[in-house]
């Protein structure tokens, strides 16, 4: 049903108002006409109400109808106003036209009312369309999305400022061009027919389709394009319409969550992501390497809880930890005895962490699955290793060190009952020497060497001062240009200077200077003596390896096996002064060095 027409007539002319009246109801499918005689009573129904359109007599008692237009401009100058008079001329025409006024129209007989009467029908409605056109392009200028209307030969006919801000020409430059100015020749085919699909009275009128626009600079810009047909009768295509979206930032999310789907399906580890908002909290994904290791397939695995991995021997408390962690919606990590589908034991370093919303609710849980089961045999064989290195140790400890205390005993008893010195004796006792030597070095290698204490702030120059105090080291010198602290184990470090101090007395002779100092990570231990034998260089840091005769060469091995077990890394090179230079790294600093050396 059309909608209706609501006008208001004035005239101080009642039949004049009625034949109008009649005319205008007769020519028109819906109209309401208000009749009023003097033009204050059609302001009153001005402020009262709104019409579609004002008919005005131009020569009435109180104002002129152009005094009248003036008054009504006041109150709302946006309705067709039409001025109907007999008292017609072309210098009342003139002034009505220059005014604003909608028509002109002199007085007649049933040809002026059927003109005035289809006037007011088109009048109406075309302050209908432009009323509805107004809204609808601030609707679309208030959104900010580009929009171009393309007439029927392919031609942009308009373009509006978010158009022109996204494909960086000015407006002006688009108008008139074609599509080829800011697109690629598939996606012009490409629109071309998705416009021929719009056409065809089967499909949708509206397509949607991603398509690349190409700006005056810089690299294309992904939009999704919403198209449609401009409306028209019959045959005749007027054109078509467009509204551009900048998807960039949707398809950069969607690239990422590719990436990050891709990243965990590739993961080394096993990932699993659970719905703690189900029965049973089970899982609703897993990635490949689960799959591998535990050899449940995808579909075997989604919408079941992960203990299905469980089995006789698992451990119940590293169970009841992962249930303490859910409950209180708290990450944990444990260690679990799993089993395969084939029934196969396997080790599992288990993870898992809540994943939070906005409002910190817990929406999911992703679970961390490691096979670690090469690195528990390695750890059982470690153990095994140690507890034979312990007994080891107690052998060289006790059952070797009692007899070798029996034969020094017995030697020097013999060298006291001797009347000259006795080279047999000598040698068997210099003999025994070292034998205690080496017993006393393989002790520190097993138990001492690869394991720390507690560490502690400790002062390099404090620990070395005490270590030059407890080694015999002649007319050496020490000069430490370091006031660093290191987190070390005190003692373990004490005897890694100890172990140093008598290389360097042995190596370099009575009047060595052995100097300390900073490294960027680290510290340095470095002497002037003759520096160290191409004979040695490579296996510097192996048990057994010197080139001095009654050394038992376990000191550098000894100094190496500490340094390893604090975590630190030690290399030798040569010093400014041409001598041996041991440098420390990856030394964890207590406060900043003094100097750089």
């Amino acid at each position: 049903m059309p909608e209706q027409i609501d006008v208001l007539h004035v005239d101080d002319d009642p039949s004049v108002l009625d034949l109008t009246e009649a005319y205008l109801e007769r020519e028109l499918e819906d109209v309401a006409v208000t009749a009023v005689t003097e033009p204050s009573a059609a302001l009153d129904e001005l402020d009262g109400g709104r019409f579609d359109c004002i008919v005005s007599d131009y020569d009435m008692p109180e104002m002129d109808g152009l005094e009248f237009f003036e008054r009504v401009c006041e109150i709302d100058c946006s309705a067709p106003f039409m001025l109907y008079t007999g008292k017609g001329s072309e210098e009342i025409a003139s002034q009505a036209l220059n005014a604003g006024v909608t028509g002109y129209f002199q007085k007649g007989g049933p040809e002026q009312l059927r003109r005035l009467a289809n006037r007011v029908h088109q009048a109406v409605d075309e302050h209908r369309t432009k009323e509805l056109a107004d809204r609808y392009s601030t609707v679309i200028e208030a959104l900010g999305y580009p929009v171009y209307v393309v007439d029927e030969t392919g031609t942009f006919e308009f373009v509006n400022e978010p158009f022109a801000e996204l494909t960086g020409y000015d407006v002006e430059e688009i108008v008139g061009s074609k599509p080829g100015l800011i697109k690629g020749d598939d996606a012009v085919s490409e629109s071309e027919d998705r416009l021929g699909t719009i056409l065809s009275s089967s499909s949708p009128d509206i397509q949607r389709f991603r398509v690349d626009i190409e700006p005056k600079e810089g690299e294309p810009i992904p939009c999704r394009d919403h198209m449609a047909a401009l409306p028209y009768e019959g045959e005749c295509f007027d054109g078509s319409v467009g509204i551009l979206r900048d998807v960039s930032d949707e398809v950069e999310r969607r690239e990422e969550l590719e990436t990050k789907t891709r990243a965990l399906d590739e993961a080394p580890v096993g990932i699993t992501v659970s719905d703690p908002d189900r029965p049973d909290n089970p899982m609703v994904y897993v990635n490949d390497r689960f799959v591998d290791m535990t050899g449940y397939g995808r579909e075997e695995s989604i919408g079941v809880n992960c203990r299905f991995l469980q089995g006789p021997d698992t451990d119940e408390e590293s169970v009841s930890e992962l249930r303490r962690a859910v409950e209180a919606e708290e990450s944990t990590s444990v260690e679990l005895l799993n089993y395969r589908k084939d029934g196969s034991e396997f080790w599992n370093r288990v993870s898992i962490a809540p994943i939070r919303d906005g409002d910190g609710r817990t929406t999911e849980w992703v679970g961390f699955q490691e096979d670690i089961t090469a690195f528990k045999e390695r750890e059982e064989a470690l153990r095994r290793q140690n507890e034979r290195l312990d007994s080891f140790a107690g052998i060289v400890s006790h059952d070797l060190r009692n007899p070798l205390n029996v034969a020094q005993g017995r030697v020097d008893l013999a060298q006291m009952d001797a009347d000259d010195d006795d080279e047999h004796l000598d040698a068997a006792a210099d003999a025994l020497d070292r034998i205690e030597s080496i017993v006393e070095h393989t002790l520190t290698l097993a138990r001492e060497g690869e394991t720390v204490g507690d560490t502690e702030p400790v002062s390099i120059a404090g620990v070395m001062a005490n270590s030059w105090e407890t080694v015999d080291t002649g007319n050496a010198e020490l000069a430490v240009e370091t006031d660093r602290d290191v987190s070390a184990d005190p003692d373990r470090l004490r005897n890694l200077f100890e172990n140093l101090l008598r290389n360097a007395a042995e190596h370099a002779g009575p009047d060595v200077t052995v100097r300390v100092g900073d490294l960027d990570d680290g510290f340095y231990v470095a002497d002037d003596g003759p520096g160290i034998p191409e004979s040695v260089a490579d296996d510097l840091f192996e048990a057994g390896q010197t080139d001095t005769e009654g050394n038992t060469g376990f000191g550098l091995a000894i100094v190496h096996e500490i340094a390893m077990a604090h975590g630190w890394t030690v290399a030798a090179t040569e010093s400014a002064a041409g001598g041996a230079r041991f440098e420390f790294r990856g030394v964890e600093r207590e406060h900043p060095p003094m100097a750089e050396s």
